[in-house]
This record gives C-alpha cells, structure tokens and sequence, in this order.
C-alpha cells in the first residue's frame, strides 16, 4: 500500500500541544494505517511524541513565559522571544522542509510549519485552542500582543481548516470542536493495580513548563500538613521541574502516559492546562484547577470550574472537599468530532 505523508508540527510550548496531537494522529490512523505523520517537535513535546511511537524531526523550542512564584511578568518579553523563535523556525523549515514527499500539514499551534505550508501551497490544518492571545496587562504587552494578533490574522485566513476549542471567528475555514483527550491504555482498576496505588491518591501535575512550580510546592506542604494516612500524593513535575520526594509523596518527572494517572487518582491538582483538566473531565476524577496569575488560558480554564489564582491559599480546604466528592460523571470529549473533520480535509485536499 502506498503511504500518505504529511508533517505533523507540534507548538512545544509544554506538552497540551503535544498531548491533542497524539491522539489526533492515533485517531486518524485508525482511519487509514497509510497515512504516516512525521511530526516536527522540539523538547519537551519531542519527548512525548517520540515516547508515543512516532517519528518526529526536532525544531527549535519555543519560549516559555516569564513567570515568578506563579505570577507571569510582563508578556512582551515572550513575543519578542517568540518572533525570534518564529525565524530560527523559518530557517529550519526552509532548510529541512521536503513540500513533494510531505504532502499536507496538520499543525497544533506551531505557526512557522504553517507559514511555511502555506508559501508552497500545502494543504494545510491549524489546531488551536484560543484564536487570537490576550494575555497582556501593559501598554507594551498589549502594542505587541495587537501586532501578533494581526499578524496571524492574516495568515490564518490562508490556512484551509481550523480547529478551535474556545473562541474563534465566524469563518468559513473555522469549525468548533470539544476538548480533545488520549484514551487511557487500561481500566481504572488495572491501572491503580499497575501503578500501585493503593491508598487514595493525590496527583499533582505541573504540566510541561516551570510556571507549575508554585503549585507543586504548595500542594506538598498543604498534603503534609493534612496527615491523612489514607491518602498518598503521586507528583509529576514535568520535564523541567524537581520536586524532592517526602514521606507519603512519590516524584516523577516527565511521564509519556499523564492520562493513565489521570484515571487511576482519585483527585487531581493541575495549573488548569486544557489538556490535563480535560483528561480528568473525560476520566471523572475530580480536579483542583490552580491558574497562573496573568496566563488568560489557564484562568479561563480554572474560573469555568470555580478556581482562581487565589484558591492556592485554600488547599488544604479544596484537597478535604475534593477527595470526600467520589468519582464524577465522565464528560464527553470532542474527539471524533476532530478526527472527522481532519479527515474529510486529508480526503478532500490530499488524497491518497
């Protein structure tokens, strides 16, 4: 049979980009086992993207925010950042690219594969969660903030299908989806049995940036001060973040397989990244949201469950109400919704 190639870029700011990409490609492999996706990632999303079976060409990475103590600085620093990863990525993509044997791009958020698809006239997807940014909070930010906005306004105009989660413009290349999640690789009771979690257990996941770190600490010290001996606390740190481990609290640091803890704790602690809280939705384990101060995602996010930034002085109290909730009902995901529409674009602008 012969292959359907395309390029996969993976926006490798943390690891929710990488997260919906894998199960997007999985998803539509189990459409067609031709289609063969080279995805384009740089760390920590190539590490995620690789530990889930795929081949994946390494970019440059992109920034990080500027954060303190959970406090994002002035965002204009990340834009500048940003535009200068934009061209490192151009020149990669110009250099590396091959447009005849990768005959279409899906793209979750990474924007130079994107140009640069566009410019050779690739059949071309965009994922996206938010379609325009608005995280600035100073005239400078917000002068640099209208700029990008504009900027990729007018590419995306050019781009034959978007996918967007939250808010987006009413264009005829723009469709809604519901969250996108990975399918968990056992049962509940298999997984806590494989993972031996054997006592209520407590996740806490920072995500795949170091902005998490202010929840990590606090989540540890109000677990400890609880004392509940029923209880354990597993934290994934993330590929960036160390957190020393202490009695009743196990430590990980980057795990390829976060869904298959989500569903087997009996709580989560997150900084409300989309693709952790909607894990945890899709699995009905109860879920602590602690945004960032200043990141308008992750807020949006956590205020959509009831937190706030200010809710990581009332741990203690959440951790106590949460555990004592049980298991919730599962949400549904948007999934097929996705896959659907990725497939109708790669049956109709790239067939094999």
């Amino acid at each position: 049979m012969e292959e359907r190639n395309g390029y996969f870029a993976v926006h490798s700011q943390g690891l929710g980009h990488a997260t919906r990409s894998v199960a997007l490609a999985r998803g539509l492999l189990e459409r067609d086992p031709r289609l063969y996706f080279l995805f384009l990632a740089g760390s920590p999303a190539l590490d995620l993207v690789v530990s889930s079976g795929f081949d994946a060409l390494t970019m440059p990475p992109a920034p990080d925010f500027p954060a303190q103590d959970g406090v994002l600085r002035p965002v204009w620093r990340w834009y500048r950042d940003y535009a200068r990863y934009l061209r490192t990525a151009d020149r990669f993509m110009r250099r590396e690219g091959d447009w005849d044997y990768y005959r279409f791009l899906l793209s979750d958020s990474e924007l130079a594969s994107v140009r640069e698809a566009v410019r050779h006239g690739v059949p071309t997807a965009l994922l996206l969660i938010d379609f325009a940014r608005d995280f600035a909070r100073d005239p400078v930010s917000r002068a640099a903030e209208r700029v990008g906005n504009f900027w990729f306004s007018r590419l995306a105009r050019r781009v034959d299908l978007i996918l967007v989660t939250d808010r987006a413009p009413d264009w005829p290349n723009v469709k809604r989806i519901g969250p996108v999640v990975r399918r968990p690789s056992a049962s509940r009771d298999q997984l806590r049995e494989d993972l031996f979690f054997r006592k209520r257990t407590i996740l806490v996941t920072a995500g795949g940036t170091a902005t998490g770190e202010f929840l990590l600490r606090a989540a540890v010290k109000a677990f400890r001060e609880l004392d509940l001996p029923d209880a354990s606390m597993v934290v994934v740190s993330g590929p960036k973040l160390k957190v020393d481990p202490a009695p009743g609290v196990y430590t990980y640091g980057f795990v390829p397989n976060l869904q298959d803890f989500v569903l087997a704790a009996d709580l989560v602690i997150t900084t409300a990244g989309k693709g952790t809280v909607g894990e945890a939705r899709a699995s009905g384990t109860p879920v602590i949201a602690i945004p960032p101060k200043g990141h308008a995602e992750a807020e949006r996010n956590a205020a959509e469950l009831g937190y706030r930034f200010g809710d990581v002085g009332r741990l203690k109290e959440l951790i106590s109400e949460k555990l004592a909730l049980g298991r919730l009902p599962p949400v549904p995901t948007g999934n097929d919704q996705a896959v659907e529409h990725l497939w109708r674009f790669l049956e109709e602008k790239a067939p094999g």
